[in-house]
């Protein structure tokens, strides 16, 4: 649920195999993926990594997260500490590597699930939305489901102040070089 309120796309997962290739620095922290996730083995493992350079701190992931350890129930399983030094240094090489992880094949995914869409690319991202924005969750999904299928037009208000304050824009596109229109 964390994935899917983050109103800047600052928090993703991937589950993904384990190779001998591939070295995980401690800081990268992973769980066992979740018999049923499509495209991995029992064998499978799961992240969520969030950008220290995408995340405004609004907390609506730490409200939002249902996982709450048995000892302290104040400490949940994603929660807000200082983004500075060797932390947001981790953050960052942690979401450099979550970024070279390879996707799960798009027709495997069950898109009619929340679990099954946050495993899908978003195609809008780190928008310059307030902090906290209740709508860019909503255009992140619809990004997510319809990718480089989806056409975007929009009235004057904050969508086109957060969806196109050029320079720069939160819109993407694929490893394909396809995005929304």
């Amino acid at each position: 649920k964390c994935i899917i309120v983050c109103p800047h796309a600052a928090i993703r997962s991937k589950a993904f195999e384990r190779t001998s290739e591939l070295e995980l620095p401690p800081s990268f922290l992973t769980a066992p993926a979740k018999p049923g996730v499509p495209g991995v083995s029992k064998d499978g493992i799961y992240t969520i990594q969030v950008t220290p350079d995408g995340c405004t701190g609004c907390t609506l992931c730490v409200d939002i997260c249902p996982s709450a350890s048995k000892e302290d129930p104040s400490v949940k399983a994603i929660n807000m500490v200082d983004n500075v030094g060797q932390f947001k240094e981790d953050s960052r090489a942690g979401w450099n590597l979550l970024e070279t992880l390879p996707l799960i094949e798009r027709t495997l995914l069950k898109t009619n699930t929340v679990k099954g869409s946050q495993f899908l690319e978003p195609l809008f991202e780190f928008s310059a939305a307030c902090k906290g924005c209740g709508e860019t969750p909503y255009v992140k999904l619809a990004s997510q489901l319809f990718g480089d299928r989806m056409i975007v037009a929009n009235a004057t208000g904050c969508s086109s102040i957060y969806g196109g304050n050029l320079p720069v824009t939160p819109w993407t596109t694929d490893a394909a070089g396809r995005g929304p229109a």
